[in-house]
Protein backbone atom coordinates (compact mmCIF):
# COMPACT_ATOMS: atom_id res chain seq x y z
CA UNK A 1 0.00 0.00 0.00
CA UNK A 2 1.16 3.50 -0.72
CA UNK A 3 0.47 7.02 0.34
CA UNK A 4 1.20 9.51 -2.43
CA UNK A 5 2.03 12.79 -0.72
CA UNK A 6 2.10 16.16 -2.53
CA UNK A 7 5.13 18.40 -2.24
CA UNK A 8 3.18 21.10 -0.45
CA UNK A 9 2.99 20.68 3.29
CA UNK A 10 1.30 22.39 6.16
CA UNK A 11 2.93 24.32 8.95
CA UNK A 12 4.09 22.40 12.02
CA UNK A 13 1.92 22.00 15.08
CA UNK A 14 2.54 24.43 17.88
CA UNK A 15 4.65 22.97 20.67
CA UNK A 16 2.49 20.98 23.05
CA UNK A 17 -0.61 21.24 20.85
CA UNK A 18 -2.93 18.24 21.13
CA UNK A 19 -3.58 16.15 18.02
CA UNK A 20 -7.29 16.07 18.89
CA UNK A 21 -7.53 19.82 18.29
CA UNK A 22 -6.27 19.29 14.74
CA UNK A 23 -8.53 16.32 14.02
CA UNK A 24 -11.58 18.58 14.23
CA UNK A 25 -10.22 21.03 11.63
CA UNK A 26 -11.07 20.44 7.99
CA UNK A 27 -8.17 21.10 5.60
CA UNK A 28 -9.32 22.09 2.07
CA UNK A 29 -8.12 19.86 -0.73
CA UNK A 30 -4.82 21.00 -2.32
CA UNK A 31 -4.53 23.96 0.01
CA UNK A 32 -1.64 24.64 2.37
CA UNK A 33 -2.85 24.97 5.94
CA UNK A 34 -1.22 27.74 7.97
CA UNK A 35 -0.67 26.98 11.64
CA UNK A 36 1.73 29.52 13.12
CA UNK A 37 5.07 29.83 11.37
CA UNK A 38 5.53 28.23 7.97
CA UNK A 39 7.30 24.88 8.13
CA UNK A 40 8.38 22.10 5.79
CA UNK A 41 8.89 18.38 6.05
CA UNK A 42 12.41 17.43 7.07
CA UNK A 43 14.75 16.41 4.21
CA UNK A 44 13.97 12.85 3.20
CA UNK A 45 16.22 10.06 1.93
CA UNK A 46 15.26 6.97 -0.05
CA UNK A 47 14.72 4.03 2.29
CA UNK A 48 14.28 6.26 5.32
CA UNK A 49 11.60 5.06 7.76
CA UNK A 50 9.20 7.41 9.52
CA UNK A 51 6.52 7.13 12.18
CA UNK A 52 3.25 8.84 11.27
CA UNK A 53 -0.19 9.41 12.71
CA UNK A 54 -3.38 9.60 10.65
CA UNK A 55 -4.98 12.75 12.04
CA UNK A 56 -8.07 13.05 9.85
CA UNK A 57 -9.85 11.54 6.87
CA UNK A 58 -10.44 14.17 4.17
CA UNK A 59 -12.72 14.28 1.16
CA UNK A 60 -11.84 12.29 -1.94
CA UNK A 61 -10.08 9.51 -0.05
CA UNK A 62 -7.29 11.82 1.13
CA UNK A 63 -5.74 11.87 4.58
CA UNK A 64 -4.27 14.45 6.92
CA UNK A 65 -1.11 12.81 8.25
CA UNK A 66 1.24 14.03 10.98
CA UNK A 67 4.93 13.16 10.47
CA UNK A 68 7.07 14.51 13.26
CA UNK A 69 5.78 18.03 13.91
CA UNK A 70 4.46 18.54 10.39
CA UNK A 71 1.05 17.96 8.84
CA UNK A 72 0.76 16.88 5.22
CA UNK A 73 -2.14 15.96 2.97
CA UNK A 74 -1.76 12.58 1.30
CA UNK A 75 -3.59 10.26 -1.04
CA UNK A 76 -4.41 7.20 1.06
CA UNK A 77 -4.76 3.57 -0.03
CA UNK A 78 -8.03 3.05 1.86
CA UNK A 79 -8.56 1.15 5.08
CA UNK A 80 -6.87 3.77 7.28
CA UNK A 81 -8.69 5.83 9.88
CA UNK A 82 -8.12 8.80 12.17
CA UNK A 83 -5.93 7.98 15.18
CA UNK A 84 -4.14 5.10 13.49
CA UNK A 85 -0.36 4.84 13.80
CA UNK A 86 1.60 3.83 10.68
CA UNK A 87 5.23 3.13 9.86
CA UNK A 88 6.33 4.58 6.51
CA UNK A 89 9.34 4.05 4.26
CA UNK A 90 10.43 6.65 1.69
CA UNK A 91 10.16 4.89 -1.67
CA UNK A 92 10.30 7.83 -4.13
CA UNK A 93 11.27 11.51 -3.95
CA UNK A 94 10.62 12.75 -7.49
CA UNK A 95 8.42 13.91 -9.14
CA UNK A 96 6.48 13.59 -5.90
CA UNK A 97 7.04 11.93 -2.57
CA UNK A 98 5.84 8.32 -2.28
CA UNK A 99 5.74 6.76 1.17
CA UNK A 100 5.23 3.01 1.48
CA UNK A 101 3.39 1.60 4.50
CA UNK A 102 5.56 -1.04 6.16
CA UNK A 103 3.57 -1.50 9.35
CA UNK A 104 0.40 -0.14 10.86
CA UNK A 105 -1.29 -0.27 14.22
CA UNK A 106 -4.42 -2.45 13.97
CA UNK A 107 -7.78 -0.75 14.31
CA UNK A 108 -10.80 -2.28 15.99
CA UNK A 109 -12.38 -2.82 12.57
CA UNK A 110 -9.29 -4.45 11.05
CA UNK A 111 -8.84 -6.72 14.07
CA UNK A 112 -12.49 -7.75 13.96
CA UNK A 113 -12.22 -8.45 10.23
CA UNK A 114 -9.03 -10.46 10.80
CA UNK A 115 -10.78 -12.53 13.45
CA UNK A 116 -13.67 -13.20 11.09
CA UNK A 117 -11.38 -14.23 8.24
CA UNK A 118 -9.59 -16.59 10.64
CA UNK A 119 -12.66 -18.31 12.04
CA UNK A 120 -15.40 -18.10 9.43
CA UNK A 121 -14.09 -21.13 7.48
CA UNK A 122 -14.48 -23.15 10.69
CA UNK A 123 -17.89 -21.71 11.48
CA UNK A 124 -20.05 -24.39 13.10
CA UNK A 125 -23.54 -24.80 14.47
CA UNK A 126 -23.73 -23.20 17.92
CA UNK A 127 -26.14 -25.78 19.33
CA UNK A 128 -24.09 -28.70 18.01
CA UNK A 129 -20.92 -27.24 19.51
CA UNK A 130 -22.54 -26.88 22.93
CA UNK A 131 -23.96 -30.39 22.78
CA UNK A 132 -20.60 -31.87 21.76
CA UNK A 133 -18.81 -29.99 24.52
CA UNK A 134 -21.37 -31.19 27.06
CA UNK A 135 -20.65 -34.79 26.07
CA UNK A 136 -16.92 -34.19 26.49
CA UNK A 137 -17.46 -32.68 29.93
CA UNK A 138 -19.51 -35.68 31.04
CA UNK A 139 -16.34 -37.78 31.02
CA UNK A 140 -14.76 -35.49 33.60
CA UNK A 141 -17.66 -34.44 35.81
CA UNK A 142 -20.14 -36.68 37.59
CA UNK A 143 -23.53 -34.97 37.16
CA UNK A 144 -24.77 -36.44 40.47
CA UNK A 145 -21.90 -35.48 42.75
CA UNK A 146 -20.07 -32.83 40.71
CA UNK A 147 -16.86 -34.63 41.56
CA UNK A 148 -14.00 -34.94 39.14
CA UNK A 149 -10.59 -33.54 38.33
CA UNK A 150 -11.78 -29.92 38.21
CA UNK A 151 -15.18 -29.51 39.90
CA UNK A 152 -14.77 -25.74 40.26
CA UNK A 153 -14.19 -25.25 36.52
CA UNK A 154 -15.63 -28.01 34.38
CA UNK A 155 -18.61 -28.61 36.66
CA UNK A 156 -19.63 -24.95 36.52
CA UNK A 157 -19.22 -24.96 32.74
CA UNK A 158 -21.41 -28.05 32.46
CA UNK A 159 -24.15 -26.39 34.53
CA UNK A 160 -23.92 -23.24 32.43
CA UNK A 161 -24.32 -25.18 29.18
CA UNK A 162 -27.24 -27.15 30.58
CA UNK A 163 -28.93 -23.86 31.49
CA UNK A 164 -28.42 -22.44 27.99
CA UNK A 165 -29.65 -25.59 26.26
CA UNK A 166 -32.59 -26.01 28.66
CA UNK A 167 -32.93 -29.74 27.77
CA UNK A 168 -35.87 -30.03 25.43
CA UNK A 169 -37.79 -26.96 26.60
CA UNK A 170 -38.79 -24.53 23.81
CA UNK A 171 -37.12 -21.10 23.96
CA UNK A 172 -38.86 -18.70 26.34
CA UNK A 173 -38.33 -14.93 26.73
CA UNK A 174 -36.59 -15.60 30.05
CA UNK A 175 -34.19 -18.13 28.51
CA UNK A 176 -33.43 -15.81 25.61
CA UNK A 177 -32.58 -13.11 28.13
CA UNK A 178 -30.19 -15.48 29.93
CA UNK A 179 -28.64 -16.52 26.61
CA UNK A 180 -28.06 -12.93 25.54
CA UNK A 181 -26.74 -11.86 28.94
CA UNK A 182 -24.61 -14.87 29.92
CA UNK A 183 -23.95 -16.59 26.59
CA UNK A 184 -20.54 -14.94 26.16
CA UNK A 185 -21.32 -12.16 23.66
CA UNK A 186 -21.05 -9.39 26.28
CA UNK A 187 -18.40 -10.93 28.54
CA UNK A 188 -15.77 -8.19 28.13
CA UNK A 189 -18.40 -5.45 28.32
CA UNK A 190 -19.66 -6.84 31.64
CA UNK A 191 -16.11 -7.04 33.00
CA UNK A 192 -15.41 -3.46 31.94
CA UNK A 193 -18.59 -2.21 33.57
CA UNK A 194 -17.85 -4.09 36.80
CA UNK A 195 -14.25 -2.82 36.89
CA UNK A 196 -15.55 0.74 36.57
CA UNK A 197 -18.36 0.50 39.14
CA UNK A 198 -18.07 -2.59 41.35
CA UNK A 199 -14.89 -4.67 41.08
CA UNK A 200 -16.22 -7.20 43.58
CA UNK A 201 -18.55 -8.50 40.85
CA UNK A 202 -15.67 -9.63 38.62
CA UNK A 203 -15.36 -13.19 40.02
CA UNK A 204 -19.13 -13.66 39.87
CA UNK A 205 -19.23 -12.57 36.21
CA UNK A 206 -16.46 -15.01 35.31
CA UNK A 207 -18.30 -17.83 37.09
CA UNK A 208 -21.65 -17.22 35.39
CA UNK A 209 -20.72 -16.20 31.84
CA UNK A 210 -20.13 -18.89 29.22
CA UNK A 211 -17.03 -17.23 27.77
CA UNK A 212 -15.46 -16.70 31.18
CA UNK A 213 -16.01 -20.36 32.06
CA UNK A 214 -14.68 -21.50 28.68
CA UNK A 215 -11.48 -19.50 29.12
CA UNK A 216 -10.95 -20.89 32.63
CA UNK A 217 -11.72 -24.45 31.54
CA UNK A 218 -9.36 -24.26 28.56
CA UNK A 219 -6.55 -22.95 30.74
CA UNK A 220 -7.22 -25.68 33.31
CA UNK A 221 -7.40 -28.42 30.68
CA UNK A 222 -4.03 -27.42 29.23
CA UNK A 223 -2.39 -27.17 32.67
CA UNK A 224 -3.63 -30.65 33.62
CA UNK A 225 -3.04 -32.15 30.17
CA UNK A 226 -6.62 -33.26 29.67
CA UNK A 227 -7.57 -34.98 26.44
CA UNK A 228 -7.06 -33.24 23.11
CA UNK A 229 -10.72 -33.82 22.25
CA UNK A 230 -11.82 -31.78 25.28
CA UNK A 231 -9.38 -28.98 24.48
CA UNK A 232 -10.54 -28.95 20.85
CA UNK A 233 -14.19 -28.76 21.92
CA UNK A 234 -13.43 -25.85 24.25
CA UNK A 235 -11.43 -24.04 21.57
CA UNK A 236 -14.14 -24.58 18.94
CA UNK A 237 -16.78 -23.05 21.21
CA UNK A 238 -14.52 -20.08 22.00
CA UNK A 239 -13.78 -19.53 18.30
CA UNK A 240 -17.49 -19.54 17.49
CA UNK A 241 -18.26 -17.08 20.29
CA UNK A 242 -15.47 -14.71 19.31
CA UNK A 243 -16.57 -14.83 15.69
CA UNK A 244 -20.07 -13.76 16.79
CA UNK A 245 -18.52 -10.98 18.88
CA UNK A 246 -16.49 -9.77 15.89
CA UNK A 247 -19.58 -9.79 13.68
CA UNK A 248 -21.48 -7.64 16.16
CA UNK A 249 -18.51 -5.31 16.67
CA UNK A 250 -18.32 -4.67 12.93
CA UNK A 251 -22.10 -4.21 12.87
CA UNK A 252 -21.84 -1.49 15.53
CA UNK A 253 -19.12 0.28 13.55
CA UNK A 254 -21.31 0.17 10.45
CA UNK A 255 -24.70 0.68 12.18
CA UNK A 256 -25.72 -2.83 11.22
CA UNK A 257 -27.82 -5.53 12.81
CA UNK A 258 -27.06 -7.34 16.06
CA UNK A 259 -26.81 -11.11 15.53
CA UNK A 260 -27.12 -14.01 17.92
CA UNK A 261 -27.50 -17.78 17.64
CA UNK A 262 -30.22 -19.57 19.59
CA UNK A 263 -29.67 -23.28 20.38
CA UNK A 264 -32.73 -25.43 21.00
CA UNK A 265 -33.83 -29.05 20.98
CA UNK A 266 -35.84 -30.64 18.20
CA UNK A 267 -37.09 -34.18 17.92
CA UNK A 268 -33.85 -35.08 16.14
CA UNK A 269 -31.49 -33.36 18.60
CA UNK A 270 -29.96 -29.92 19.09
CA UNK A 271 -30.35 -27.35 16.33
CA UNK A 272 -29.66 -23.62 16.03
CA UNK A 273 -31.69 -20.65 14.88
CA UNK A 274 -30.01 -17.41 13.82
CA UNK A 275 -31.50 -14.03 14.69
CA UNK A 276 -30.57 -10.54 13.47
CA UNK A 277 -32.11 -7.44 15.08
CA UNK A 278 -31.75 -3.93 13.70
CA UNK A 279 -33.29 -0.78 15.14
CA UNK A 280 -35.25 1.50 12.84
CA UNK A 281 -33.36 4.57 11.72
CA UNK A 282 -30.42 2.90 9.98
CA UNK A 283 -32.06 3.12 6.57
CA UNK A 284 -33.16 5.97 4.31
CA UNK A 285 -35.88 7.07 6.76
CA UNK A 286 -33.21 8.14 9.24
CA UNK A 287 -34.24 9.78 12.48
CA UNK A 288 -37.94 9.80 11.61
CA UNK A 289 -37.98 6.01 11.56
CA UNK A 290 -35.92 5.82 14.75
CA UNK A 291 -38.47 7.91 16.62
CA UNK A 292 -41.04 5.15 16.11
CA UNK A 293 -38.91 2.81 18.20
CA UNK A 294 -39.40 -0.14 15.89
CA UNK A 295 -37.12 -3.04 15.01
CA UNK A 296 -36.48 -5.14 11.93
CA UNK A 297 -35.84 -8.82 12.57
CA UNK A 298 -34.47 -11.62 10.41
CA UNK A 299 -34.97 -15.17 11.67
CA UNK A 300 -33.33 -18.17 10.02
CA UNK A 301 -33.94 -21.83 10.77
CA UNK A 302 -33.11 -25.01 8.82
CA UNK A 303 -34.81 -28.22 9.94
CA UNK A 304 -34.33 -31.61 8.33
CA UNK A 305 -38.03 -32.48 8.04
CA UNK A 306 -39.38 -28.96 7.58
CA UNK A 307 -36.91 -27.39 5.20
CA UNK A 308 -35.44 -23.90 5.14
CA UNK A 309 -37.40 -21.22 6.97
CA UNK A 310 -36.72 -17.49 6.73
CA UNK A 311 -38.81 -14.89 8.57
CA UNK A 312 -38.58 -11.20 7.67
CA UNK A 313 -40.37 -9.23 10.39
CA UNK A 314 -40.86 -5.73 11.71
CA UNK A 315 -42.27 -4.81 15.11
CA UNK A 316 -42.93 -1.67 17.10
CA UNK A 317 -45.21 -0.81 20.01
CA UNK A 318 -48.44 -1.34 18.05
CA UNK A 319 -47.51 -3.06 14.78
CA UNK A 320 -46.33 -6.55 13.91
CA UNK A 321 -45.53 -7.47 10.30
CA UNK A 322 -43.92 -10.72 9.20
CA UNK A 323 -43.41 -12.67 6.00
CA UNK A 324 -42.58 -16.37 6.29
CA UNK A 325 -40.49 -17.73 3.42
CA UNK A 326 -40.27 -21.52 3.04
CA UNK A 327 -38.77 -23.78 0.41
CA UNK A 328 -41.16 -26.73 0.81
CA UNK A 329 -44.75 -26.68 -0.37
CA UNK A 330 -45.96 -28.85 2.51
CA UNK A 331 -44.35 -26.58 5.10
CA UNK A 332 -45.80 -23.54 3.34
CA UNK A 333 -49.33 -24.96 3.54
CA UNK A 334 -48.86 -25.77 7.24
CA UNK A 335 -47.68 -22.26 8.08
CA UNK A 336 -50.57 -20.70 6.18
CA UNK A 337 -53.01 -22.80 8.21
CA UNK A 338 -51.46 -21.51 11.45
CA UNK A 339 -51.33 -17.81 10.54
CA UNK A 340 -54.92 -16.96 11.68
CA UNK A 341 -54.25 -18.39 15.12
CA UNK A 342 -50.92 -16.56 15.33
CA UNK A 343 -52.63 -13.32 14.37
CA UNK A 344 -55.24 -13.74 17.12
CA UNK A 345 -52.52 -14.41 19.67
CA UNK A 346 -50.57 -11.28 18.65
CA UNK A 347 -53.74 -9.16 18.78
CA UNK A 348 -54.38 -10.49 22.30
CA UNK A 349 -50.86 -9.38 23.27
CA UNK A 350 -51.76 -5.79 22.38
CA UNK A 351 -50.68 -5.37 18.76
CA UNK A 352 -53.32 -3.35 16.91
CA UNK A 353 -51.97 -3.83 13.40
CA UNK A 354 -50.89 -7.38 12.52
CA UNK A 355 -49.96 -8.34 8.95
CA UNK A 356 -48.78 -11.92 8.32
CA UNK A 357 -48.02 -13.75 5.09
CA UNK A 358 -46.33 -16.95 3.93
CA UNK A 359 -44.54 -17.15 0.57
CA UNK A 360 -42.28 -19.53 -1.32
CA UNK A 361 -38.60 -18.91 -0.69
CA UNK A 362 -38.01 -18.28 -4.40
CA UNK A 363 -40.07 -15.07 -4.17
CA UNK A 364 -37.66 -13.43 -1.72
CA UNK A 365 -35.89 -10.31 -3.05
CA UNK A 366 -32.20 -10.45 -3.86
CA UNK A 367 -31.41 -7.91 -1.14
CA UNK A 368 -33.05 -10.08 1.51
CA UNK A 369 -31.35 -13.18 0.11
CA UNK A 370 -27.96 -11.58 0.62
CA UNK A 371 -28.80 -10.61 4.21
CA UNK A 372 -30.01 -14.08 5.07
CA UNK A 373 -26.97 -15.63 3.37
CA UNK A 374 -24.69 -13.54 5.59
CA UNK A 375 -26.74 -14.46 8.66
CA UNK A 376 -26.49 -18.16 7.77
CA UNK A 377 -22.67 -18.11 7.95
CA UNK A 378 -22.47 -15.65 10.83
CA UNK A 379 -21.02 -12.74 8.86
CA UNK A 380 -21.93 -9.05 8.63
CA UNK A 381 -24.11 -8.35 5.60
CA UNK A 382 -22.74 -4.84 5.03
CA UNK A 383 -19.01 -5.58 5.10
CA UNK A 384 -17.32 -7.61 2.36
CA UNK A 385 -14.37 -9.28 4.05
CA UNK A 386 -12.72 -10.30 0.77
CA UNK A 387 -13.06 -6.86 -0.82
CA UNK A 388 -10.01 -5.34 0.86
CA UNK A 389 -7.12 -3.39 -0.62
CA UNK A 390 -3.74 -5.08 -0.31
Amino acid sequence: MRIDAPKSVSAPLAEGQEVASVSNRRVPHNQVSQHGATGTLLPLELGQELDALVVEELDGGRLLVKIGATLIEADGPGGLGAGQQVRLRVEQLQPNVVLHITDLEPTIESEAARLLRTHLPAHADYGELLDSLQLELAAYVDPQTDTGPTPDTLAKLRVSIATLLAGGIPPTPERLEVLARDGGLFYEAKLFDAAAHDAEQLPEISDHDLKGLLLSALQESKARAFSASLQNALSAQLDNLETQQAVNLLAQLDSGAFQMQIPFFTGAGVSTAALAVEQDGHGPAGNQAREKGGYSLLFLLDLENFGRTRIDAHIDATEFRAVFYLDREGSLRLIRQELPGLREMLMALGYRDVLLAAKPLREMSQEKREKFAALAVGAPSSIHLLDMKA
